[in-house]
C-alpha cells in the first residue's frame, strides 16, 4: 500500500530550536523549528522533502521520538491541515545605525549596535531563514535559550541579526533578555521560500 504525502512542518522543539537530521548525501545537520517539509515516508524513521531555506529541494530523514501519552505518534513534524499552518507575513525590520534602536513592526522597539567602522550596508535587505547554529552564540544561551539562532542578512556574507554585547558588522541585539521575544516573532515569519522578511538599515 502507498504512503499518502502530507506538507507539513517541524514541530516547536524546547531546547535551543534545532533538529539534527541525516540529509540523503549522508550529512548529518540541523534544521530549525518551522521549516516547512513534504513528509514521504513515516515509519520508524520519517523521510521528507525540504521545501524552504538553505536546503530546499534536498532529502532528509530523522528517527521518530518515543511514543508517550501525549505525543502518541512520535513524530517530529505536524500536519499543516491537522494543526493549522503556523507560519505568518514577512517580519518587518527597522535599524537605525546611528540612534543603536532597531524597530520590529507588531513587537516594538530594542536597543541594538554594530561596528561603527563596518555598519551593514544602508537599504532594504531580506533576511534569510536561519541555516544552522552559530556556537559565538553559545555565552549567552544563560539568557537567550535561543542566542545561538543567528538570522543572515542578505543572501550572502557574514553579517547576521542577533544577540550579544560585541558586534563585527552585524545588527546585535543588546537587550539579550528579550531575544527570546524576538526569535518566537522571527521564526514563523516569512517572505518567500528563502527569507523571514526584510530589515530596512537607515543612516541616522
Amino acid at each position: 500500500m502507498s504512503y499518502k504525502s502530507y506538507f507539513g512542518y517541524i514541530e516547536k522543539l524546547g531546547g535551543n530550536g534545532w533538529l539534527r537530521v541525516k540529509l540523503n548525501d549522508g550529512l548529518i545537520w540541523p534544521l530549525p523549528e518551522f521549516l516547512k517539509v513534504l513528509v514521504t515516508k513515516s515509519e520508524d524513521r520519517e523521510e521528507f522533502q525540504i521545501l524552504e531555506g538553505r536546503f530546499r529541494d534536498k532529502k532528509a530523514s530523522v528517527k521518530k521520538k518515543d511514543w508517550t501519552w501525549t505525543d502518541w505518534d512520535g513524530s517530529f513534524i505536524e500536519n499543516d491541515i491537522q494543526q493549522g499552518y503556523p507560519h505568518k507575513g514577512p517580519a518587518k525590520i527597522k535599524f537605525y545605525i546611528k540612534s543603536k534602536k532597531i524597530e520590529i513592526d507588531g513587537l516594538g522597539e530594542f536597543n541594538a549596535k554594530t561596528e561603527d567602522n563596518n555598519p551593514p550596508p544602508v537599504g532594504r535587505h531580506d533576511i534569510e531563514i536561519p541555516y544552522e547554529p552559530h556556537p559565538l552564540g553559545e555565552g549567552y544561551t544563560a539568557q537567550a535559550k535561543y542566542a545561538k539562532t543567528w538570522f543572515r542578512i542578505g543572501h550572502f556574507g557574514d553579517r547576521f541579526l542577533h544577540c550579544g554585547s560585541i558586534s563585527a558588522g552585524c545588527i546585535t541585539v543588546e537587550d539579550i533578555h528579550k531575544w527570546d521575544e524576538i526569535y518566537n516573532h522571527l521564526i514563523i515569519s516569512r517572505k518567500g521560500f528563502d527569507s523571514i522578511g526584510t530589515v530596512e538599515i537607515i543612516d541616522k
